[in-house]
């Protein structure tokens, strides 16, 4: 059984495509939306599988298609989607068609005079085997390899000791690196309580700034998700805790700890550096900085450095962080 969504515009295709999809094992799930907003939230909401989304050009023709598809796609990450344009092929220039070709959408159907419920029928079908009664080939002999396991999606936190030290412009350029580098879907999450991430702009990496965020489906969809976790604590110069930040909680704090690659960034000036001791001497932290975690400063101080020898603290300048994150992402499972 294939299970589909439809929204279309005519419904005088309705009843003719259900008869249709019932003589073939199609099971349409829902098919009555009036905005893409409306659609998002009952697709969602949808607690079975489904295996196409057949949607009108028309219903998608004024918003972000980009952003929608995205959306969608966290939903239902194995989703086939077919695109419906009115009218024939001679009717729409190449960059209506090519702007689904760039978010690798390449099913389309056209309707011409009307929607041709078989060709419907077919497209669906695509790539679904109905053959139940193959023949299986079975040598007790044959050594069974086993399948490469999909690549793990891999998170980077970045978290201020003081206000101003860079974190949302190196959470940018972490994203962007990888995007670039391995050619993947990248997000960069704000939970700084700034919101400063809204400002980037970028074609390869999604900022999402929200609240409202489902990050075990973004790791399902994402191969790297950054987190900007801005400044959480309020530290005196000598390192103590005053104050947790409004916006953080014991959740946010425990995802930074559980990220692959951790980078802590502040000053090495005499007011700032003694901020570092709060990581340094905590109890609930000095224990668990392994390798995992980087210290970035705006230069290197040497003796501190030499007298914290164990742990790793550079200066922003050096490659360390490029180094680190090719790295994490060679290590198994990371691509």
């Amino acid at each position: 059984m294939i299970n589909i969504v439809t929204w279309l515009d005519d419904a005088k295709y309705k009843n003719e495509l259900a008869t249709a999809c019932a003589g073939n094992d199609i099971r349409i799930i829902s098919s009555e939306f009036n905005t893409p907003a409306e659609f998002l939230q009952e697709f969602d909401a949808i607690d079975t599988h489904i295996d196409v989304l057949v949607i009108s050009n028309s219903k998608i023709d004024k918003i972000d298609k980009k952003t929608f598809f995205e959306d969608v796609c966290v939903t239902e990450p194995n989703l086939r989607i077919v695109i419906v344009f009115p009218g024939y092929r001679n009717e729409y220039i190449e960059e209506q068609i090519s702007e689904y070709k760039a978010q690798g959408i390449f099913e389309i159907i056209y309707e011409g005079q009307g929607l041709d419920a078989q060709c419907f029928v077919e497209v669906i079908k695509k790539g679904y085997i109905y053959d139940y009664e193959v023949n299986v080939y079975n040598d007790p002999h044959e050594i069974v390899r086993p399948l490469t396991p999909p690549p793990v999606c891999k998170t980077i936190g970045v978290l201020g000791l003081t206000h101003g030290c860079g974190v949302t412009n190196m959470a940018i350029s972490i994203a962007e690196y990888i995007a670039a580098a391995e050619n993947c879907n990248v997000k960069a999450i704000d939970f700084s309580g700034t919101g400063s991430l809204r400002l980037a702009k970028s074609k390869k990496v999604t900022y999402i700034v929200h609240s409202d965020i489902d990050i075990n489906r973004l790791k399902r969809t994402s191969r790297a998700i950054i987190y900007d976790f801005g400044t959480p604590f309020n530290l005196s110069a000598k390192g103590k805790l005053l104050s947790t930040n409004e916006c953080f909680s014991e959740e946010k704090i425990r995802m930074f700890r559980e990220c692959d690659l951790k980078i802590c960034m502040g000053y090495a000036d005499d007011w700032h550096i003694g901020k570092m001791k709060y990581l340094l001497n905590d109890k609930e932290w000095k224990w668990e900085l392994n390798d995992s975690y980087v210290f970035l400063l705006d230069t290197i101080p040497q003796k501190f450095k030499a007298k914290h020898s164990k742990i790793n603290i550079f200066g922003r300048n050096e490659r360390v962080v490029p180094d680190r994150v090719a790295e994490i992402f060679a290590e198994r499972g990371g691509g």
